[in-house]
């Protein structure tokens, strides 16, 4: 089981090829993927910023929500004073840290393209294989 953020979940859905082939590599490696529940707003948001500019059409849009849904282990409840340290101590906004946070919770490694986590929480976050 791993922890992933929306960078992961957008690449392995309609990330430019580069991106998509580590998602792809990432699933492949560990289907388990897991999230704090606001994966889910994050990830809407951007489908339907897609769908608003033509990336993405409502029928895929759809598709990527169903089988994305079946996939991603949600995490209901966080500690928020903890992920708030985080947050203060790792300079990154509260969303971010709560990533974080599941990672260093669960013993877990966090996969993300987000270059802020990769360099400020090297000891849990991780880039996508190559």
């Amino acid at each position: 089981m791993i922890v992933v953020d929306n960078t992961v979940l957008i690449d392995f859905w309609m990330g430019e090829d580069t991106y998509s082939e580590r998602a792809g590599k990432l699933y492949a490696f560990d289907n388990e993927w897991i999230a704090p529940d606001l994966w889910r707003y994050e990830f809407g948001n951007i489908l339907g910023k897609y769908q608003r500019l033509d990336l993405f059409s409502e029928n895929s849009s759809m598709k990527a929500w169903d089988q994305t849904l079946q996939i991603m282990h949600t995490v209901h409840e966080i500690d928020v004073f903890a992920v708030d340290k985080i947050a203060k101590e790792s300079d990154l906004t509260f969303y971010d840290a709560s990533y974080v946070w599941l990672a260093q919770n669960r013993g877990l490694n966090l996969y993300t393209r987000d270059k802020k986590i990769l360099r400020n929480c090297p000891e849990v976050a991780l880039a996508m294989p190559e």
